[in-house]
């Protein structure tokens, strides 16, 4: 193609001298005309090496495009082929998912099992008016000093506290042979050492099909109609309430349900003279049966408790055992509205640890023998309404001890104690409120205090708590 455009340059030159030179030729328009064509013929080549240059360069172009093409294809194919298996993926869930089938609770991806927690912050603060009821927020009415002592004659204490703040865990798992595994783990910050305010289990267990197994609330109770709601934690004296490990099975029942259970037996007595302290030991567990049900007026329950209280000294001679029992009963009453009124009683000769107040000791031994400490009481409550978001509570609670002389203890006779409330909710979750608590302790005999050189068998005490709390 080059040698092709070079002649044709070449003659349309010559035409071109031949056509503006008409005259006569001569010998140096000969040579000139010669270095011309001799020139135009250097043009040319440097031109067609120009054009050569120009094609190699196209060439590589066409190349690189070619290869730019193959790369971008291969990419194309591998982004296609990444969207086609990220449509067929299916979405990832998020960590913790709402399960709707359970509000409050959150699914745990590829599992059966969902959670749920909960708990309240709580700040309480009581001023002891006149003597004193315990060592901290939570009444102790067993502890009350008795009048004229030098403890007596302290009033005024003011404390604060949020230990009573709780936390809560609830898991549930789906099983195909018993629905669903229930597993509960809860406590609050009333554990003792280290200046108090440690993390302390309250309750631990597992509920599947009619068992229940771990540390829960004993089955000689009914939380239904022990106390009306106050913001004294202990509450009341004269109901039944005690958490330890258990194994209970419950049985429903056309009309309310029947519990059975073993629990950790403990054996709490006040040892004298030279027996060892530490001679107590427990042979069996204490056995509980308990009935309940919910009615269209209200709630009734039932319980009995059987104990065996044992001491062995490996001593010879220093060993007894005796069978102690227990009695609950319980009716709740719905009166007007929300209103309610709660009544419980309790009696046995064996039951001192299971009582909410109380020197926590079933019986007394002296001269080798296990001597049951007979108690009988109980507590009755009211709540009433005043509107949706402002209701008040009252509660009165006796019990009444038949001390055996001869324990290191002073011989308790009686407890009483009487609450009064005003509790606002003035949104969601949220409790304020002010009570007055009164507590009395009589004992079998006057006792000498040696600091005040006075005499006394009783004593009482006044108490004013505020609190707020916020649960979640």
């Amino acid at each position: 193609m080059l040698s092709k455009n070079a002649k044709t340059i070449s003659v349309a030159t010559l035409g071109l001298g031949a056509a503006l030179y008409s005259g006569p030729v001569h010998a140096d328009d000969i040579s000139e005309l010669k270095s011309l064509v001799n020139e135009l013929k250097k043009q040319v080549v440097e031109q067609r090496a120009q054009i050569n240059e120009l094609n190699n360069q196209v060439n590589d172009q066409k190349k690189q495009v070619s290869t730019q093409s193959d790369t971008l294809q291969k990419v194309e194919a591998q982004q296609q082929d990444i969207a086609k298996k990220q449509a067929a993926a299916p979405e990832a869930p998020p960590l913790l998912a709402g399960d709707p089938a359970k509000p409050g609770f959150f699914k745990i991806p590829g599992t059966r099992t969902s959670l749920k927690f909960g708990g309240y912050v709580k700040l309480d603060a009581v001023d002891d008016i006149t003597g004193n009821i315990g060592n901290s927020v939570a009444t102790d009415f067993g502890s009350i000093p008795l009048s004229h002592s030098r403890k007596g004659n302290r009033d005024g204490q003011v404390t604060f506290s949020a230990q009573e703040t709780r936390l809560s865990l609830t898991a549930l798992t789906g099983t195909e042979a018993i629905g669903d595994v229930k597993t509960y783990v809860e406590g609050d910050f009333f554990g003792s050492g280290g200046g108090g305010n440690l993390f302390r289990l309250r309750q631990a267990y597992v509920q599947g099909g009619r068992f229940l197994a771990g540390q829960t609330w004993t089955t000689f109770s009914d939380l239904e109609t022990a106390q009306p709601e106050t913001l004294d934690f202990n509450g009341p004296v004269g109901y039944a309430a005690l958490r330890q490990p258990l194994l209970r099975y419950t049985q429903p029942l056309p009309l309310g349900k029947l519990d059975l259970a073993i629990e950790s037996p403990q054996g709490d007595f006040n040892a004298v003279g030279s027996f060892p302290k530490d001679s107590k030991i427990d042979k069996a567990p204490d056995l509980v049966v308990r009935y309940t049900a919910d009615t269209s007026w209200g709630h009734v329950g039932f319980a009995a408790l059987g104990r065996y209280l044992a001491t062995d000294s490996g001593l010879s001679g220093q060993n007894d055992g005796k069978f102690v029992y227990g009695v609950l009963a319980g009716v709740g009453i719905k009166t007007f509205g929300k209103d309610q009124l709660l009544f419980q009683t309790v009696d046995g000769n064996g039951v001192g640890r299971y009582l909410e107040h109380g020197q926590y000791i079933s019986a007394i031994v002296t001269d080798d023998q296990i001597r049951p400490i007979d108690v009988w009481g109980g507590t009755v409550g009211y709540t009433h309404f005043w509107t949706d978001s402002l209701r008040s509570s009252v509660a009165y609670g006796y019990s009444h001890f038949n001390t055996p002389s001869g324990g290191t203890l002073p011989p308790l006779k009686s407890l009483s104690s009487f609450h009064g409330n005003l509790i606002w909710s003035p949104w969601e979750s949220t409790d304020v409120g002010l009570e007055y608590i009164y507590g009395h302790i009589e004992l079998e005999r006057p006792q000498y205090d040696a600091d005040t050189k006075t005499w006394a068998s009783s004593g009482s005490a006044n108490r004013i708590q505020a609190s707020a709390k916020y649960s979640f």
